[in-house]
């Protein structure tokens, strides 16, 4: 750090060529993976010899999901917005409801950062994810992993709208293809291009939810993009 602040002194302050150093840096480009010799001798990383795998926060979470299925509002400033919260979370309320006026569709899908925060009423996706106390003063926010975060991501209204809306936008640019709808679904999940293994495996899961659960081909697709929006890759960053 003081070889830093001398760094930065030398360029006149400037933040560009601190961020370009630290951005090129072979520590800032190190992967997450590991390989035995460094798990023995350092298990816990204390010598920063890879880097460690960080689980994206709650606000990055919901900004991503939205991302991949192209419904993401990227207007900046403006009031705060207010998504759809469940009936079962207003019930906990004394008056349900009172002070959550739920925005328009458009407003609802706007960046994380402009979400209305009323400290008795979270958004059970952000509050799941260990979004900041808002009861007190939040220096540091901490990463659980919890059933809950799981089951959310999996069961809660939102996350299947979200998927619903993932599995129309694969269908309009991939076309009426399976394994070109599996392919583009998981290419956007965590983009790259996957894995002819990875393909067959997802078109393997489709034919399953068809076969086996009597789904039709729009529901069948829609489960997989909800699969695929609960990839350790696409919540964790390596």
């Amino acid at each position: 750090l003081d070889w830093l602040v001398f760094f930065l002194i030398e360029h006149e302050w400037r933040l560009k060529p601190l961020h370009r150093l630290i951005l090129l840096s072979s520590a800032y480009q190190m992967s997450s993976s590991a390989n035995a010799e460094g798990l023995a001798l350092d298990p816990e990383n204390d010598l920063f010899w890879r880097c460690d795998m960080r689980r994206l926060s709650a606000e990055e979470i919901r900004d991503s999901i939205l991302a991949v299925n192209e419904q993401l509002n990227r207007k900046v400033g403006g009031p705060s917005v207010f998504p759809v919260i469940p009936r079962e979370v207003l019930a906990g309320q004394s008056r349900p409801g009172s002070g959550w006026n739920v925005s328009a569709p458009p407003e609802r899908v706007r960046r994380s950062i402009y979400i209305h925060i009323k400290r008795s009423l979270a958004v059970p996706l952000l509050e799941n994810h260990d979004m900041a106390d808002v009861d007190q003063t939040c220096p540091v926010r901490f990463n659980t992993t919890v059933p809950s975060q799981a089951l959310g991501l999996l069961n809660s209204q939102f996350m299947n709208e979200q998927a619903a809306e993932f599995a129309k936008s694969v269908r309009e640019d991939a076309g009426n293809d399976p394994r070109e709808q599996v392919a583009l679904t998981l290419a956007r999940v965590t983009q790259r291009k996957p894995t002819t293994q990875q393909v067959e495996r997802g078109l393997s899961l489709v034919n399953r939810l068809r076969d086996e659960h009597e789904m039709n081909e729009q529901q069948a697709l829609k489960y997989f993009c909800l699969m695929a929006l609960n990839l350790n890759e696409f919540v964790y960053l390596d």
